[in-house]
């Protein structure tokens, strides 16, 4: 409290002094968060096409029925669930899987950790421009690899019916890391005790797994499929460096075909409304998926 007090200006009280300390945090918030979700929800009441002359007047719910009724917004919604279903599930599976091998692992833990974190150190804008080299249909490594075992070799990022699951393939590669090294510090914080029991009680490996590691690794997994699922949902680097949402309309999730709509068609109300309709649909999931989450770890602490 000495120290602390003497970096305070004299007269100072602790509420003013606590919200000194907050209020460089709250100034970006306020900057780069509220402010733009405020004018962005004023913006989806009006019309706002930048071609004729920017904000307009007040149109109330008309952009929100336009939205409704557009096919195109439907599509792109469809796109984005059906990437984030699959690409969440398998990146779950695999990243488990691969903590459980860690974490079994005598020799060269580290070493390893080191290494599949590195899909990781570099943004999805840049190692999409590496996988889109690997997806070229003349010069592709992968191509190069199925050619000299005599297979077929597709059309990566130009076929419409493989196009989706080539960016599942990179965003799976990229981010199945991450889910694996949260799981083993999952695995790696699990008490030791109820498996020593389990040992000494003759456990099978299949009970051990049922009844205890993954209960209590439940609230991490949990965790990370969330963070998974949000990320997911609102893809759009690696969409917009490999495919541009084609061919045709193949790969046009909800981000990049609301990006498209307010940056290159100029519409900006309707952009909005897409923005403030997927924020909703968002917070309310996320709302929905966390509640059980806190409330089992409330009661952890009361019991603790």
């Amino acid at each position: 409290m000495a120290s602390q007090a003497a970096y305070r200006r004299p007269g100072l009280s602790d509420r003013w002094f606590s919200i000194l300390l907050i209020a460089p945090a709250m100034i970006v918030i306020l900057s780069f968060a509220l402010f733009p979700l405020a004018y962005a929800l004023n913006v989806s009441f009006r019309f706002a096409d930048l071609t004729r002359g920017g904000v307009g007047e007040y149109v109330g719910l008309d952009n929100y029925r336009t939205v409704f009724a557009d096919q195109a917004f439907w599509d792109a919604s469809w796109i984005t669930l059906k990437f984030t279903v699959v690409a969440v599930g398998t990146e779950m599976i695999l990243g488990v899987a691969i903590a459980f091998l860690l974490h079994g692992a005598t020799r060269g833990k580290g070493i390893i950790r080191s290494l599949i974190i590195l899909p990781l150190a570099t943004s999805a804008a840049v190692t999409g421009l590496f996988w889109r080299y690997l997806y070229d249909t003349q010069f592709g490594v992968l191509n190069w690899l199925l050619g000299l075992m005599g297979l077929y070799e597709p059309n990566w990022l130009g076929d419409f019916n493989i196009a989706l699951w080539s960016v599942v393939i990179f965003d799976v590669w990229q981010w199945t890391p991450f889910v694996a090294l949260i799981a083993l510090a999952g695995l790696q914080s699990l008490p030791k005790e109820p498996f020593e029991a389990a040992e000494l009680d003759g456990a099978s490996t299949w009970m051990v797994l049922r009844t205890l590691t993954f209960p209590l690794l439940a609230p991490v997994l949990f965790l990370v499929l969330v963070l998974r699922t949000i990320d997911c949902a609102r893809l759009y680097d690696a969409v917009a460096v490999l495919t541009r949402g084609g061919p045709g309309t193949s790969t046009e999730t909800l981000t990049f075909y609301l990006a498209r709509t307010g940056l290159s068609l100029f519409r900006m109300d309707y952009a909005s409304t897409m923005s403030i309709f997927f924020l909703y649909v968002m917070l309310v999931a996320a709302v929905f998926a966390l509640t059980p989450l806190l409330k089992q770890f409330t009661s952890r602490a009361a019991e603790g």
